[in-house]
């Protein structure tokens, strides 16, 4: 679905009262009455066809363009003239988009109350104009009340340096609408039975909203109506793992409602899972039943894959057939892999488990984070350590899970520094049943963490030579670290409180809970 971000006071007008609407679609030449004006190198604003591509335009077949080069642009691409007048050309609008994150474009709106020539572009309408990243446009409106009564050309200019490409379409000059149409339409807090919407609040005094929703494909007018007061509003009563598709209007009192927003979409999660221990061997080609994948902001657009080994043949299936994977040909790329929605209220010890390993190409190494979310409003918390070293053997993980909570995430971060790959097999959610309130914390390999709580000396208890220990307070600063083989750890200066205790031994890397007394 094409995304829409107003950037400015007002939205899109009915296009039959456009003075002009332009959408770049008569010809592969500039269109008549623009003009291209060429500055800077040799590359300037054209017009492509995307027939038969990867990518497609915001409507149709085309949109106006400037690509890359390496020396800089200084390039205009100059709307015809408008005579600005109240209710009939007072506004403008167009869709934009920047190709690629990791070169993002910008352009500038400049204004020339003479002629189209690149001197007469003296007055700022938008200093930057960026939209976020990606095959998406972006939609930009902005009020030229300011100019009623001057005839003006508006310049949509370049000055950028070898980056990538930046596209435009539908460019609207018309009259500023009686009442906005909602955008910067943002779904988040998905849950099973539930989502949370907001958009941009409407410029006209006690506007108040309306939603219109349903399963994806429903006709309007036989939706779910919902009403909101503010520019927000959650939608109750879903059913889990199904789409849903939905629309919001405002409503201005005396100008009546606005058109509706274009449909937007989201997927209700799974039912949180509520049996344990919960394991996943990642035996298909294809993403679990239930998880999911995020992106993360300006980190590129890879996902993790289902493998039967990584870059070089080194790493088999810790459990045959296959494993997760996160590796790219692109250095910086991150993605997060999500376990599906979990219920461990009810647990007494809850501990994530898993298998990693990560080997490095010529000493790069990909990377490994573990995160959650008690609740999925909640911004994401860093959990466990960062795997940045290399493990060119299957190292066995576990992290006790804070902050218990009813729908409950996690997320697995790869991060590609172009090596072999992030390799994860046999996650795991379980119940150690441990308590924190015995004066020891006992694990299945054997490995003994007493007292606990601790006051002075806290001591471990193994049979495997430990590599390295690490403590973290629970926001996830580390607060100490010995690397070498000691039994025992000073806790005596810290704080009283609840940390994070990190033995790596031989296959181990596995994390407890403390209490400092």
């Amino acid at each position: 679905m094409k995304k829409q971000l107003l950037l400015a006071l007002f939205a899109i007008p009915v296009i039959a009262n456009a003075q002009f609407f332009q959408n770049f679609e008569a010809s592969t030449s500039i269109p008549t009455g623009w003009t291209a004006l060429n500055g800077g190198d040799t590359n300037t604003w054209e017009i492509i066809d995307y027939t038969g591509g990867s990518i497609t335009a915001y409507s149709g077949a085309r949109t106006a363009s400037i690509r890359y080069n390496s020396d800089a642009h200084d390039d205009y691409l100059v709307t015809p003239a408008i005579t600005v007048t109240a209710g009939v050309s007072d506004y403008l609008s167009f869709y934009a988009r920047s190709r690629d994150p990791l070169y993002p474009e910008t352009i500038s709106l400049k204004i020339s109350t003479t002629t189209p020539t690149a001197a007469a572009f003296t007055n700022t309408l938008a200093a930057t104009v960026a939209p976020s990243s990606g095959p998406d446009f972006y939609r930009y409106s902005y009020d030229l009340s300011a100019y009623i009564g001057q005839t003006i050309y508006i310049g949509f200019y370049s000055a950028t340096t070898d980056l990538f490409y930046f596209d435009i379409d539908d460019v609207l000059n018309g009259p500023k609408p009686a009442c906005d149409i909602p955008s910067s339409i943002v779904v988040n807090g998905v849950t099973s039975n539930s989502a949370n919407i907001s958009w941009t609040a409407s410029a006209t005094p006690g506007a108040t909203y309306q939603i219109e929703y349903g399963p994806t494909g429903f006709t309007q007018g036989t939706g779910t109506i919902a009403n909101s007061g503010t520019a927000f509003a959650t939608l109750p009563s879903l059913t889990p793992s199904t789409a849903y598709q939905f629309y919001v209007r405002s409503n201005c009192a005396a100008n009546g409602f606005s058109t509706w927003s274009t449909a937007q979409s989201f997927t209700t999660t799974c039912a949180p899972l509520a049996t344990f221990p919960y394991t996943e061997n990642f035996d298909n080609a294809t993403i679990p039943s239930c998880w999911g994948n995020e992106a993360v902001s300006g980190a590129g657009v890879a996902t993790w894959t289902y493998v039967t080994t990584n870059g070089n043949s080194s790493i088999m299936p810790k459990s045959a057939p296959r494993m997760a994977e996160f590796r790219t040909e692109e250095a910086g790329e991150k993605a997060k892999l999500l376990l599906p929605p979990l219920n461990i209220s009810a647990l007494a010890n809850p501990e994530l488990r898993f298998s990693l390993a990560n080997v490095n190409w010529f000493g790069d190494i990909d990377e490994l984070r573990v995160f959650y979310k008690a609740n999925p409003n909640d911004a994401w918390t860093q959990v466990g350590s960062s795997y940045t070293t290399e493990n060119a053997a299957w190292l066995d993980v576990s992290i006790p899970l804070p902050n218990k909570s009813a729908n409950y995430l996690i997320a697995l971060e790869g991060t590609s520094n172009w090596a072999r790959g992030i390799d994860v097999d046999n996650v795991s959610v379980v119940d150690t049943s441990a308590t924190l309130a015995v004066n020891d914390v006992a694990k299945n390999n054997g490995v003994k963490i007493y007292p606990n709580p601790v006051k002075d000396v806290l001591n471990i208890n193994t049979d495997k030579k430990v590599s390295s220990i690490e403590i973290f307070s629970l926001t996830g600063q580390l607060v100490r670290k010995l690397d070498n083989n000691s039994k025992q750890v000073n806790v005596s200066d810290l704080k009283k409180g609840v940390y994070l205790l990190r033995v790596k031994s031989e296959g181990k890397d596995e994390s407890f809970k403390i209490v400092k007394d």
